[in-house]
């Protein structure tokens, strides 16, 4: 019996990059700057949103982050970068060989993640798998953040 599968939408955070790690320890490094400690934990809540979203929600909950979104998502953009820099940004265990393998048995693949589309870039070819993919959808491409299915939709067309 044939699958009825045709397509696999991949995130990347989390599930093709190993890379949450980094995403919170910017954040967290950048609350630090701002005289704001938080429990590791309470970044568990932004997790697949959007950074427009998440910078705006902690500035109406941290009156010490005074500046414009933008400034923020920029200094995380910055902070991610070289902590990534210094410590290298990994695929997760197995997966090159999974989205390889379902290539090869002719699948269609796309990346949907509310990561930065240079971010999405930048790891598929670091990863060597850039040409298994037909699609990357960014989150900024989207009006609707997760858990809205609008970027999975743009991904599946």
């Amino acid at each position: 019996m044939e699958s009825m599968i045709t397509a696999v939408i991949f995130d990347m955070d989390g599930v093709i990059a190993d890379s949450e790690y980094f995403n919170v320890k910017a954040k967290h490094l950048i609350l630090k700057r701002a005289g704001i400690e938080v429990d590791w934990h309470y970044h568990d809540k932004f997790l697949g949103t959007t950074h427009e979203y998440m910078w705006t929600e902690m500035k109406k909950e941290f009156e010490s982050l005074d500046k414009e979104v933008l400034y923020y998502i920029d200094q995380w953009v910055k902070t991610r970068k070289e902590l990534i820099d210094q410590e290298g940004l990994k695929p997760m265990p197995g997966v090159v060989d999974l989205i390889r393998t379902l290539k090869e048995k002719g699948f269609h693949l796309a990346v949907a993640s509310s990561s930065l589309k240079e971010d999405i870039m930048t790891n598929m070819n670091t990863f060597g798998i850039t040409d298994c993919f037909e699609a990357f959808i960014s989150g900024s491409e989207c009006e609707n953040g997760k858990p809205d299915p609008e970027i999975f939709q743009k991904a599946a067309e």
